[in-house]
């Protein structure tokens, strides 16, 4: 099950390169996702209401800022390296409102797409994957609001897939800093 990939995984992540926050000790109960449900109109995957009820839902994972320093205002750069984090949309007590799915829900409701569920969104990235009323995987474009890009995975595959990109990405993001430093201690421009 890709879930237990997902649980394995912060089990024995690099704490030291990644910071992660989730809701851990305010988890939902059943009925609290059975309520949001009824709101959406749908039941949701079992896989990410498992998710949802553990410690890990509510989830914002980053690569640390001293490993990936952000840009600044005018900075340019490939898309992907603004990519720095994910965060997977929760229902926990008292969670901020740029993670809660409630919030996230409302707003898609408010421009019009009420049959998508906004679940998981890269940091640094205005696309976001829902969940539609068939429980499928939908990639939403900001660009191309309308269009509907289903993403042939489960919940637990697709936040497994996001999270190896991202330690990709920081991967490259340190091979880029340590060439910057390079080149400045031969007396370059960094």
């Amino acid at each position: 099950m890709a879930l237990d990939d997902v649980f394995n995984y912060f089990r024995q992540y690099d704490k030291r390169t990644f910071q992660v926050v989730a809701c851990q000790g305010n988890e939902p109960s059943e009925a609290d996702i059975a309520a949001f449900e009824v709101q959406v109109g749908f039941r949701l995957p079992d896989e990410f209401r498992e998710f949802t009820m553990s410690g890990l839902g509510g989830l914002y994972m980053e690569v640390r800022e001293e490993f990936w320093p952000r840009a600044k205002a005018y900075d340019v750069g490939p898309f992907w390296s603004f990519l720095y984090g994910i965060q997977v949309f929760g229902i926990a007590e008292g969670i901020p409102d740029w993670l809660d799915i409630r919030v996230q829900y409302k707003e898609f409701k408010a421009e019009g797409f009420e049959e998508l569920v906004p679940f998981l969104q890269l940091v640094g990235d205005a696309d976001k994957y829902c969940f539609d009323a068939k429980c499928r995987v939908v990639r939403w474009s900001h660009e191309e609001p309308e269009k509907r890009d289903i993403v042939e995975m489960s919940f637990g595959d697709l936040l497994m897939r996001e999270i190896r990109e991202l330690e990709d990405r920081q991967k490259l993001k340190a091979e880029q800093l340590q060439e910057r430093q390079q080149r400045k201690n031969r007396g370059g421009t960094a």
